[in-house]
């Protein structure tokens, strides 16, 4: 008899699988969130047939399952989904089980809570986690004042180093007689845990504190049978003073005395004192401030002028912001920003920006003075609130301004992360009369290509690379390119922090349009910028500036080379070649991808040998196809990919070539044979005496009637979809059935379900037949797209039910004499399923980087589940170097922000590599190689190249990421290979940092 719970699934209405337990998913590994659970199970277009839900049979149920030949018990309970709509949960258990259905689901709340206990303790030192102290601690202020007691945290000193010597098993002998000496001490805590890595904390009572005897738990000695290693431990002290304050608050006051204790050069302590206050109120401050600062006008904006190259006069400006707090003094940008984006306040910002900046251009438009295009920054964030959204576009509505007035600047980052959703509304900003600028381009995800992806119209260089026009040639290269590029792109440039005469003078030279930096103006309060503007009247104009000028280049022919980045991801694949002899000119990346070897050389090769491998030109190529035209649209397939192209003939260069240009429509195909299939297998499973409907929602237009029923193929060129429904309702005997039947099936409420994506419309009713019988009808309609155009279409149809009828009420019937077993039931599926999908996602994670955890590595190695050594053929060991001293100097905000960054690149390094990670502890990671084909060498060189590509930005500094990696396939088992892997990677060690060691 097995001790597994019952499987269990959940769909919703249309049959979309919302979430299933670990049971359901060893008995059909198939089934998968978010697709059609008969898709999963059969691979069918429909509901199985004897499916519980699709037949409205309610209780337990037996089949005979064809997947795995077992006869199992299958219970469809209805239940409500987290959006409030009807979902069903469909529970399974095998027949000659003893247990029934809900006895095999946990029996209490307790042992439903026991598997979520993990997340409260530590599993090394088996003391509480951060959230176990946390939830001890509330419970112990609940009965006690909680200034009688102090918290106390201790970390080791240099224990990074510590570990790399001993190794990390031994790492973990020594952080667990710390964790055991210290519970153990005179301390005698209340509460004890270890919150990561090496740090420990403790809920003392004040009265047992004696600074005096501290000296000794600072200074600890641990011995085993072959070393004896002298521990150095610092320790911060929070003597609680307030019943007010949150147990979080408290944790976060120790981990700054803490942190104090660490700039100290010897082991030592500190006492959380006012200075240390004052930082964290800082902290606080700015959150809890700022909304009562917009209210009070302390926030200002600023205008830094931007100025023609050539001349230097004023052509545009870039609105900023300055915070006079009237306590905390002047507040950096750099401080506040940073932290209302990680709250999700910074658009209430913009928000304001974007008001002021349209009260200032109201302002110079009435008075009839002359004024210039004013850009407003946006965070990614903005593009994710629709008040923000709106309110640029009813603005601009509400306003006289002309266009280009208003104009907006997103960061590259924002863009390239946002993708599509920033490219849609920035599109929409541009036909509402206002100029996209892309700004700090150059400092994130620096492309070309980012230019022909996105609606951009200037292009702002970074301040990073004008600081270093004095001192880098390739610098100055770099600077020059981009400004060429971008002009025959029909794009201006604007430089950013230019602050002397150098920098200006070779920008002028190599031809920038704008220039913005304290070279020429700082940026300067609203007063100041109207009187500049006032005095400069005679200067300005409106017209010349880079919000609205064309680079005289724009429209010139633009060679390919100089081109490449603006046609690479562009949604299309081009290639070049000669036609006489085949030889390739040009292919942009999606052509390179789509050759399998996008890294090799390509020109000068045949196209039909670098594309596909072979030796002569291939059937299908498109220069076959021409004949003699010069110019043609032309579908191909290769076998595995299906073309849309324009093909034409060309000169390039001087010399006659063949370009080809277009799109994989593969998808498209596959989805017209869906369509048309959908639609097959609907006719040809109509029953006799029944009719069939069709007609496309998004066209208003009847496409045809037919069917076995007379009644339905005398329904012929309808002029409407509702007059069509009004037609079929007329078979509905009574005016109310009438009515009811066109408000579930007329146009607009079918396109309603199709929106709030149900593809499937439901209705029982008693209608007419051909022999003038009145019965009781399921009438269906499925809603499907067209792929051809795009169009929603519908298809209708009736089915006899009259036989089910008295099935349906017995059914009703013992469903209510059993609703409160099955709300019971649905009580506990419901409860089971949450904690289930919280406790196995929990365990199984590591929160910050998303990588599987170390309790994941310990159980696929522990619990029955050890591959043998041929299916993991290699295990890599992964150390992040200088991580102790980036928490040290930027803080462990820093530095969790530099391990969710390593934490995604072997996400996807692995995933890439049939490799799985796992966070092993603190900076260490350990990886697992599945594929028997691995270079070994090549693996460690190409995994040490992509992390040194990682430069991590926080705040205004740039962290750059490397790491020391071992790697071997030595070892009989996975445990063995992890122990030579870590001994390998302290070999890499001690040849310095950013090192590789493969063995």
């Amino acid at each position: 008899m097995s001790n597994k719970s019952s499987g269990v699934y959940i769909i919703d209405n249309n049959y979309n699988v919302i979430s299933c337990n670990d049971t359901i998913l060893e008995l059909y590994p198939g089934l998968e969130a978010g697709k059609k659970c008969y898709k999963c199970l059969m691979n069918l277009d429909g509901p199985c047939p004897p499916c519980p839900v699709a037949n409205h049979i309610y209780g337990p149920q037996t089949y005979l399952d064809p997947i795995r030949g077992i006869y199992e018990t299958v219970d469809a309970v209805n239940m409500t989904l987290p959006d409030g709509s009807t979902g069903h949960a469909l529970v399974l258990s095998t027949v000659g089980e003893s247990e029934t259905i809900s006895a095999r689901l946990p029996q209490s709340r307790a042992e439903l809570t026991r598997l979520l206990e993990h997340e409260y303790f530590d599993s090394l030192t088996e003391g509480f986690s951060r959230k176990g102290f946390i939830r001890e601690t509330e419970r112990i202020f609940f009965r006690d004042d909680p200034r009688k007691y102090a918290m106390i945290m201790f970390d080791l000193r240099n224990f990074k180093a510590m570990n790399e010597t001993f190794g990390i098993s031994r790492g973990d002998q020594i952080l667990l007689y710390i964790f055991q000496t210290l519970k153990n001490s005179w301390l005698s805590p209340a509460v004890s845990a270890r919150l990561e890595s090496d740090w420990f904390i403790f809920l003392v009572k004040k009265n047992v504190l004696d600074l005096n005897r501290l000296d000794e738990l600072l200074n600890l000695q641990w011995t085993n049978d072959l070393q004896s290693v002298h521990l150095h431990l610092r320790c911060g002290i929070y003597p609680i003073d307030s019943r007010e304050e949150s147990v979080t608050k408290m944790v976060d006051r120790t981990i700054l005395a803490k942190e104090a204790s660490d700039q100290r050069e010897t082991g030592n302590f500190a006492i959380f004192d006012l200075e240390m206050r004052k930082r964290y109120v800082n902290r606080a401050g700015i959150l809890s401030s700022f909304q009562d600062s917009l209210l009070k006008d302390e926030l200002k904006v600023y205008f830094q002028p931007v100025v023609r190259c050539s001349d230097g006069r004023i052509s545009s400006a870039e609105a900023l912001v300055r915070w006079k707090h009237p306590e905390m003094g002047v507040i950096s940008p750099g401080d506040f920003i940073p932290e209302l984006e990680k709250n999700g306040l910074v658009s209430q910002l913009d928000h304001f920006v974007l008001g002021k900046v349209y009260q200032f251009q109201k302002f110079m438009q009435e008075k009839g003075l002359k004024y210039v295009p004013v850009s407003i920054n946006l965070s990614r964030q903005d593009f994710y609130n629709d008040q923000m959204i709106n309110d640029i576009f009813s603005y601009r509505m509400q306003s006289r301004l002309p266009d280009g007035m208003i104009n907006y600047e997103v960061t590259e980052t924002s863009v390239a992360v946002l993708k599509e959703n920033c490219a849609y509304y920035l599109s929409q900003f541009r036909k509402n009369g206002s100029k996209v600028l892309m700004d700090d381009f150059g400092a994130g995800y620096s492309s070309l290509g980012m230019i022909g992806n996105f609606p951009i119209d200037i292009i702002k260089i970074d301040k990073t690379f004008i600081d270093r026009i004095e001192s880098q040639p390739v610098t100055r290269s770099i600077i020059t390119a981009i400004i060429d590029v971008c002009h025959k792109a029909g794009l201006s440039i604007v430089a950013e922090g230019v602050e002397n005469a150098s920098q200006a003078d070779f920008l002028q030279k190599t031809g920038c349009d704008y220039i913005q930096g304290y070279y020429f103006y700082r940026p300067m309060s609203e007063e100041n910028f109207r009187n500049l503007l006032i005095s400069s009247q005679e200067t300005l104009d409106q017209m010349d500036s880079p919000n609205s000028q064309v680079s005289e280049t724009a429209g010139q022919q633009v060679d390919i080379y100089n081109l490449l980045d603006l046609t690479d991801n562009s949604g299309q694949f081009i290639q070049v070649c000669h036609p006489e002899d085949y030889s390739m000119v040009f292919a942009n990346k999606m052509t390179l991808d789509i050759s399998g070897h996008p890294d090799e050389p390509y020109q000068g090769r045949k196209c039909y040998e670098y594309m596909l491998g072979l030796n002569a030109p291939c059937g299908h190529c498109p220069m076959k196809q021409m004949g003699d035209e010069t110019e043609k649209e032309i579908e191909t397939d290769d076998g595995e990919h299906i073309f849309r192209l324009k093909a034409r003939f060309t000169t390039w260069n001087g010399r006659r070539v063949f370009m080809e240009y277009g799109r994989n429509i593969t998808e498209t195909k596959a989805a017209q044979t869906r369509y048309t299939g959908q639609i097959r297998s609907i006719l040809e499973a109509l029953p006799d005496g029944q009719g069939v409907f069709h007609m496309d929602l998004t066209a208003d237009r009847w496409i045809s009637s037919g069917g076995h029923a007379q009644n339905a193929r005398n329904m012929q060129n309808m002029e409407s979809v509702d007059s069509l429904i009004r037609r079929i309702g007329s078979f509905v005997p009574t005016p109310e059935g009438q009515e009811e039947f066109f408000r579930i099936f007329c146009r607009d409420a079918q396109l309603k379900a199709y929106q709030n994506n149900q593809h499937q419309i439901v209705h029982e009713t008693e209608s007419y037949y051909d022999d003038r019988s009145i019965r009781w009808s399921r009438i269906t309609a499925h809603l499907i797209d067209n792929p051809s155009n795009g169009h929603i279409e519908s298809i209708l149809y009736g089915v006899d039910i009259s036989r089910e009828a008295k099935h349906i009420q017995e059914l009703e019937i013992e469903r209510l004499h059993g609703k409160q077993e099955k709300e019971l039931l649905q009580k506990q599926v419901r409860q089971a399923m949450e904690m289930y999908s919280k406790a196995d996602r929990d365990r199984r994670y590591d929160h910050l980087t998303g990588l599987y955890s170390r309790l994941s590595l310990n159980e696929f190695l522990e619990n029955g589940e050890k591959k043998p050594a041929q299916e993991i053929t290699a295990a890599i060991m992964l150390d992040l170097d200088n991580f102790k001293d980036i928490n040290d100097r930027y803080g462990h905000a820093a530095g969790d922000r530099c391990l969710c960054a390593l934490g995604n690149l072997l996400l996807n390094f692995g995933v890439s590599r049939k490799i799985d990670f796992y966070r092993y502890g603190g900076d260490e990671f350990v990886g697992l190689v599945r594929d028997p084909g691995t270079d070994l060498s090549k693996l460690s060189s190409d995994l040490l190249s992509e992390i040194r590509k990682v430069c991590v930005k926080y705040g205004n500094v740039e962290i750059p990421l490397t790491a020391c990696i071992g790697i071997t396939s030595d070892g009989k088992d996975c445990q063995t290979m992890i122990n030579n892997a870590d001994k390998a990677m302290y070999l890499a060690k001690h040849h310095g940092k950013n090192q590789g060691c493969t063995v």
